[in-house]
């Protein structure tokens, strides 16, 4: 979520902030699209531009001026963050950063939820995030997650019979173990149902933005997620009992590099759970392309093989 886009959506005599709506009141309609825009951003709850134009295929310049209306009829808000809060961890820590601005960021207002409440959009008023300068470090991960869930949506609508069935992030994500000794709690960033004609992948899903040092927190995931899978509780909770850990690293070395703590720290077939990919591969919504790798083997696999994808195998 590095690239910078500005308010040009239209040409207006005098240049509109993106954080101050305008005081002359236009006439504008709720149409279907926009409609469709608004429930996107009650569905992902924070969501960037580049993730909107991605999901309804559109413009980004066509996306911002619908996002721009929502804006000023006050559906929606814009989040106020730094160019740097949303840099990727690659990215030169220099000047450069402090020019330009990251792309728009967007979050439901409660006259948003209230009038998608009205239409039948939602079943209940949602909780409303509250994101600011203060912490966009949470804001960054909570976007790299959403990139996830975009990839995913986008994957399903490119194939007939595919469908993203179920998506939990955040608390709603994390899973109590029910056992009186560590660990726990399991929480990954996210987990997920997706359906394939008659089959379900359930992933859950690690966002590692490659800041922490040393392995001690990677170790205490493992940990939780062996007992997972020892216990039960993922079959309880998702409805099924197998899952494939799906961890999105910032670059091929931190991929490579977690692969190799993964696979020196578990024994037996756990480390098969886990399947690594970089944060790059999110762009090209394929499942078929051999980008993951899964600890103890160096070569990289596809997610849904071709075979498992026309029912070829079990």
């Amino acid at each position: 979520m590095t690239e910078a886009f500005g308010d040009n959506e239209e040409a207006t005599p005098r240049r509109q902030s993106r954080y101050t709506r305008r005081s002359e009141k236009k006439s504008v309609s709720l149409t279907l699209l926009k409609r469709g825009y608004l429930r996107h951003v009650a569905d992902f709850g924070v969501v960037a531009l580049p993730q909107l134009a991605l999901l309804t295929g559109s413009s980004l310049k066509s996306a911002a001026r619908h996002m721009r209306d929502l804006f000023d009829m006050e559906f929606v808000n814009v989040v106020a963050v730094p160019r740097a809060a949303l840099a990727e961890a690659e990215e030169s820590n220099d000047a450069g950063l402090l020019f330009g601005s990251a792309p728009n960021i967007y979050t439901l207002t409660r006259k948003g939820a209230k009038v998608l409440l009205q239409m039948g959009d939602i079943a209940s008023l949602p909780s409303l995030a509250h994101y600011g300068p203060k912490n966009h470090l949470f804001l960054a991960h909570e976007l790299a997650i959403r990139d996830v869930r975009v990839w995913l949506e986008r994957a399903a609508q490119s194939r007939a019979g595919h469908t993203l069935e179920r998506w939990e992030d955040g608390v709603e994500a994390h899973i109590d173990l029910e056992r009186n000794r560590p660990p726990r709690v399991v929480r990954p960033d996210a987990w997920f149902t997706y359906r394939f004609e008659k089959r379900v992948l359930v992933g859950l899903v690690e966002l590692d933005r490659g800041t922490e040092r040393g392995g001690v927190r990677w170790q205490e995931k493992i940990a939780a997620y062996g007992a997972l899978f020892e216990t039960g509780r993922l079959k309880e909770v998702t409805g099924y009992q197998k899952a494939r850990i799906l961890v999105v690293t910032p670059n091929a070395a931190r991929r490579d590099a977690l692969a190799n703590l993964i696979q020196n720290t578990v024994s037996g077939g756990f480390a098969e759970r886990f399947w690594l990919m970089e944060h790059s591969c999110l762009e090209q919504p394929e499942m078929t392309r051999e980008v993951w790798r899964v600890p103890g083997s160096l070569q990289l696999r596809s997610l849904l093989t071709p075979e498992l994808l026309k029912g070829e195998t079990s």
